[in-house]
């Protein structure tokens, strides 16, 4: 029986990460928060189309023990897992590394020194700093393209996506110095924290507001650098997609399902 169960595994040849392939093909992807947790929210995710979706440790109720359920749903249901951490941390970083996730989405960076420290702990030598252990991202070095020490740490240096996020006036001052640091992957604006770091909160329309971030957007283009931003409707989604970012995310999973509800009691009592 046992010897069974080892012939039966299948051994992954390599580390693919479908959000970063899409995105280097040019192909325009759509995410969304997922603040509800459950498995069966994140097949639903999957079968509604959604490219990739943010597992958010920072403010949605994830321990690191649920956060590695919801990545092998996810890995399962064939939709990209990532996670937007709580805090700049080793331990923030590392754990959420271990259990699965394919990019960080890092939120409240006010400095370059920061996104340096994020390196160190994201990626392995000789990039950054990244404690080695053979985790359930290779079966535990099970799988073929984890085999050799120095594959596995070229495999998710390359595959897993470092995308600090730009919301602070921080963040946005230093952009092109945060992008130029090796191992960051791309940059996540955040409209909502950016629109109040700049002193006019939830103003989307403010020319001051759409002026950074086309100033960020531009300094992604430049770094050869993938371009993430938050959207609450489609109408913004599609104008931010239009502008040239690479992805949006969409709104949370609450907000969407609340929304859906909604719709449907109206259209059940309309005559």
């Amino acid at each position: 029986m046992y010897s069974e169960s080892l012939n039966s595994y299948v051994s992954k040849p390599q580390m693919l990460n479908a959000l970063k392939d899409k995105c280097t093909l040019g192909k325009k992807t759509i995410g969304t928060f997922m603040e509800l947790g459950g498995n069966g929210t994140i097949e639903c995710l999957a079968r509604g189309g959604f490219d990739y979706l943010i597992i958010d440790a920072e403010h949605g109720p994830f321990s690191v023990e649920t956060t590695a359920k919801h990545i092998l749903a996810a890995e399962q249901s064939g939709i990209t897992p990532l996670v937007r951490i709580c805090e700049i941390s080793r331990y923030n970083i590392l754990r959420m590394l271990d259990v699965g996730a394919q990019g960080m989405i890092i939120p409240n960076v006010e400095s370059v020194e920061q996104v340096r420290e994020i390196v160190r702990h994201a990626k392995f030598a000789p990039i950054g700093k990244r404690g080695y252990c053979p985790t359930r991202t290779s079966c535990w070095g099970a799988d073929v393209w984890a085999a050799d020490g120095k594959s596995y740490m070229e495999s998710c240096n390359r595959e897993t996506l470092v995308i600090p996020q730009c919301e602070t006036v921080g963040a946005y001052e230093n952009i092109n110095e945060i992008l130029a640091v090796e191992g960051v992957d791309g940059i996540f604006v955040g409209p909502c924290d950016l629109s109040i770091a700049l002193g006019i909160p939830f103003e989307f329309e403010s020319p001051v507001l759409k002026k950074a971030i086309k100033e960020v957007l531009d300094a992604c283009k430049k770094a050869n650098k993938l371009s993430f931003i938050f959207a609450g409707n489609p109408e913004t989604a599609k104008e931010y997609l239009s502008l040239g970012f690479d992805s949006v995310t969409y709104s949370l999973d609450a907000s969407i399902f609340v929304k859906a509800c909604n719709q449907a009691v109206i259209a059940c009592k309309s005559e």
